[in-house]
């Protein structure tokens, strides 16, 4: 599929007064997002997330770098590059008198939707947030809920190539949540609309995204399938034993065994690799560790969870960060 986001050495630093110095939010970032692809962008308060998306919608300027969104340089042809994006923030400014349909009525031209299908458009989006019957209400008797369908519905009306969204079910219930997600889903493969989503929900990023990139200090430490990370952390074929908490010589216990490759800890968990997947082998772990007076929680061949992966990457970016020094 053609590249929407090419982005190289993307880099923005916030110039710094006598009171407080510099701040390198986005460092060196190189980026490449596919056509139709829902790229979820993980990462800490502070990591960079909310100005890399600045900068590829042309709302900032790059202080080094560049990038390429759909087909446009976001130096030369700025104007071009918003044209093909929806941005949906997770606190809108909603004009509250108006009613929704007039609200998106407005930016659809805006956004220069031909006049003969902007009430197209605004119904199509509408219906979709199961709006429709609210149409001719004004916005400010929408709960919080309806505010963000009316928000990402902004973001969507006039077709937009690439849509970058912030917290994209915040504030919905499960109803709603479920029927934005569909949405979303349905628009990248059959619309081949790509979307980058922000977010500190990692069981949505896991549901909705293609591929995760996790930010930390302006930079992409990790990238990839959600099952992609998971096997970063722990293998995929490992026997998990959940500890209430795991002491060097618990592992010590599991790894001495015969049938057993290799023993990896996260957190308190114990990942056993047993190539021949033995039921003896898996006894007699359970065995030593009772021996080893180990207080065993839960233990099966589950795989890790995406916040295991999460926590695991960015503590390893960290210790790396820590040896380089």
């Amino acid at each position: 599929m053609p590249l929407v986001i090419e982005a190289k050495g993307l880099t923005r630093v916030y110039r710094g007064s006598t009171r407080r110095p510099a701040i390198r939010a986005v460092d060196g970032l190189d980026l490449q997002v596919a056509q139709g692809e829902v790229l979820g962008l993980l990462g800490p308060n502070g990591a960079g997330k909310t100005t890399m998306v600045r900068m590829l919608s042309c709302i900032l300027r790059p202080t080094d770098g560049t990038a390429r969104v759909a087909g446009y340089d976001i130096r030369e042809r700025p104007g071009e590059v918003r044209a093909a994006c929806g941005v949906s923030m997770e606190s809108p400014g909603l004009y509250e008198r108006l009613t929704a349909q007039e609200y998106l009525a407005f930016f659809a031209r805006l956004c220069d939707v031909a006049e003969g299908h902007v009430l197209a458009r605004v119904e199509e989006q509408l219906r979709a947030a199961a709006l429709w019957d609210r149409r001719d209400d004004p916005l400010a008797t929408f709960s919080k809920g309806m505010c963000q369908k009316v928000n990402i519905a902004r973001a969507l009306v006039h077709h937009p190539r690439l849509v970058f969204l912030d917290e994209p079910t915040s504030g919905l219930d499960v109803e709603a949540a479920t029927a934005v997600r569909e949405h979303i889903r349905e628009m990248s493969q059959h619309a081949e609309t790509t979307f980058v989503i922000c977010t500190h929900n990692l069981p949505e990023a896991e549901r909705l995204s293609h591929r995760i990139a996790l930010m930390k200090a302006g930079r992409i430490v990790a990238a990839g399938a959600p099952e992609e990370l998971k096997r970063r952390v722990f293998r995929a074929d490992a026997f998990r034993i959940r500890l209430r908490q795991v002491l060097p010589h618990h592992r010590e216990a599991v790894a001495s065994l015969p049938g057993v490759a290799a023993v990896e800890v996260q957190d308190n968990v114990l990942a056993v690799h047993i190539p021949a997947a033995k039921e003896q082998t898996t006894r007699e772990i359970l065995r030593r560790l009772a021996e080893s007076r180990a207080d065993i929680i839960s233990f099966g061949p589950e795989g890790p969870s995406l916040e295991e992966a999460y926590l695991h990457l960015l503590r390893q970016d960290k210790e790396k960060e820590e040896a380089d020094e």
